[in-house]
């Protein structure tokens, strides 16, 4: 076996999605994928993706991506580096080829000066939130081996949409709302600066993007009911935003309410209606990729949610 390791070719071959496929098969990357959320990211580099290759076939892959584009209304993280994936073919496995991998990872994070490696909190191109502790038990072993420490275990969950009922609690606390002056609407444009305003200062990082995305997705013709908003009308007639839900196809989320209006049910009402939206645009399934236990406690569980996988997110200061 010789193999050897540099940048990705300006022409990947065919064997790149294939071992995405073969050694992260729960990610389902696929060339389309692959193209939409590493090649067009303002961060990526060439030097960032770095193959382990045998002859022209990848067979060891490793996305090491830093920042090169500060991430809006976010705190700076020029000091991190952030691996959003890993993986080497079944059949090279036990070679070496990881901890090569992974060198070279921190050694390119070093010589950036970054501080730290995370494994993989990135916006906004991560592919899951961390290392899945049970589909990759030996990766999460390796990681902590090379001195990994785990930071929390965010969760995924799923939930069925075909059984989908409201119930009489979440509507007594929508008509109560409503008559608090609360209303639930639909994205209309009305609400583009609003929530805009709502999300940059309510939720630091990836949450503006989130909803110039959605705007710009229901301005072009997708449901309406995709945004769907809580606010109040200011005497002045300006609209506040209390809190927003949102999906894209079966994939439930972002939802925040602000913090000054938490305990109110608002985030209850939200996420009925945006799962209702889901159900009647024919989605069967609804899921999402990361939360934590006890968000999932007050507000998932009770919808029907389970928790589906459970990731390790780890750091590693150099």
């Amino acid at each position: 076996m010789s193999i050897h390791y540099g940048p990705l070719p300006p022409r990947w071959p065919d064997s790149l999605p294939e071992l995405l496929q073969e050694a992260l098969n729960p990610e389902a990357v696929d060339a389309n994928r692959f193209a939409r959320q590493v090649l067009i990211d303002p961060n990526f580099t060439a030097e960032s993706a770095i193959c382990a290759l045998d002859g022209q076939m990848i067979v060891g892959f490793c996305l090491a991506m830093s920042r090169q584009v500060p991430l809006e209304n976010a705190e700076p993280d020029w000091d991190c580096g952030y691996i959003t994936l890993f993986g080497v073919h079944p059949d090279y496995r036990r070679r070496g080829i990881g901890k090569e991998l992974l060198h070279r990872a921190e050694g390119k994070f070093r010589k950036e000066g970054k501080a730290v490696v995370m494994i993989s909190p990135y916006a906004p191109g991560y592919f899951s939130p961390g290392v899945d502790v049970e589909a990759f038990g030996d990766g999460l072993a390796f990681f902590k081996s090379q001195g990994y420490e785990e930071v929390y275990r965010p969760i995924a969950m799923q939930a069925p949409l075909w059984s989908l009922r409201v119930p009489a609690w979440v509507k007594e606390k929508e008509a109560k709302l409503k008559e608090e002056g609360v209303a639930f609407e639909e994205f209309s444009p009305k609400l583009t600066l609003p929530l805009l305003d709502f999300a940059k200062i309510e939720f630091a990082g990836d949450w503006v993007r989130w909803v110039r995305d959605a705007v710009s997705a229901i301005t072009l013709g997708a449901d309406p009911k995709r945004l769907i908003t809580a606010y109040v009308a200011n005497p002045d007639g300006t609209l506040k935003v209390l809190g927003f839900s949102h999906y894209c196809a079966e994939r439930y989320g972002p939802i925040g309410v602000a913090l000054s209006e938490r305990g109110r049910g608002i985030g209850q009402v939200l996420l009925y209606a945006t799962l209702q939206a889901q159900r009647m645009q024919g989605f069967r399934t609804t899921w999402f990729l990361w939360s934590e236990d006890r968000t999932a406690d007050r507000l998932y569980t009770g919808a029907g949610f389970e928790v589906v996988r459970r990731f390790a997110l780890l750091k590693k200061a150099l």
